[in-house]
């Protein structure tokens, strides 16, 4: 991978020591998952790398949800949020998503879901669009970046070879946005995304109806273009990408259930496609 190793990284300690010794914003908001994580079986909490950003010491939180074992090879999903400080929505929805799942396993045969809920925490930290460098870290990742932050996920995508990746955020539109990146475009792009967008606009009873057509572009605002977490030829098999981001002006708990049912819409519909596949 072309990401340069920060000059300020510090190796991660182990499982949640972090996150005890941490005093951050981040603290608070991943409390629920760091309980859970101490009580489930199927919760596993850590960090991907620590780094300083001028004296303060950061950390990227992963969590890892294993569920049950499906009748095929298990399906490696990555879930990332909080990339612009400014937006912790995603964050929040992991925290609830993942509680679904420990209620309803069911909901995850066949998955290992990777989530990184608080992916530019210094950003989060001082409620900022950038990180600490005054960074848009969307503008990062494979080109060789020297941030920290860029360095670890990009390590994480590597190294566990995802199926799929998706990204959370906020839009200042006022219906949810989709983008899609990856192999098998129009195919996927059909299956997952057309579902996952019916499923988000359930509980946005006062916005205009959309169809799929509309509410899918070819790049989420603000943004370089679809796929930025996975645009590189050394990701193989290229992993698809799905970029959401809700309505920031709908409330908050409404954007938390909205996300929380785009995400177990496409975790149903990705399933459905691999096993029409294998039946081929």
């Amino acid at each position: 991978m072309r990401a340069v190793n920060p000059a300020h990284h510090v190796p991660a300690r182990a499982a949640t020591d972090n996150f005890h010794e941490s005093k951050s914003a981040d603290r608070h908001l991943l409390t629920p998952l760091i309980h859970l994580a101490g009580n489930s079986d199927s919760v596993i909490a850590g960090s991907v790398g620590d780094f300083y950003a001028g004296e303060k010491l950061f950390h990227i939180p992963r969590f890892i949800f294993m569920g049950p074992k499906g009748g095929g090879d298990t399906i490696r999903l990555g879930i990332f949020a909080g990339i612009r400080g400014d937006e912790p929505q995603g964050a929040e929805a992991i925290v609830s998503f993942f509680q679904q799942l420990e209620n309803y396993p069911e909901l995850a045969v066949g998955y290992h879901i990777y989530a990184y809920p608080v992916c530019n925490p210094s950003g989060f930290a001082a409620d900022l669009r950038h990180n600490a460098a005054g960074q848009d870290l969307t503008k990062h990742f494979w080109r060789g970046s020297d941030q920290p932050e860029a360095y670890y996920l990009e390590r994480e995508i590597g190294v566990h070879q995802f199926h799929g990746v998706i990204s959370l955020g906020a839009t200042d539109d006022h219906n949810p946005h989709f983008s899609f990146a990856g192999g098998r475009e129009s195919i996927l792009r059909a299956a997952l995304v057309s579902p996952a967008i019916l499923a988000s606009r359930m509980y946005l009873k006062n916005e205009p109806p959309v169809n799929a057509d509309s509410a899918l572009a070819s790049k989420p605002p603000e943004s370089d273009a679809a796929g930025f977490l996975t645009r590189t030829d050394e990701l193989r098999p290229a992993p698809f990408e799905i970029n959401f981001e809700i309505p920031r002006q709908a409330p908050r708990r409404t954007q938390i259930v909205c996300t929380v049912n785009a995400l177990k819409s496409i975790l149903d519909s990705y399933r459905t496609v691999l096993a029409f596949q294998q039946n081929i």
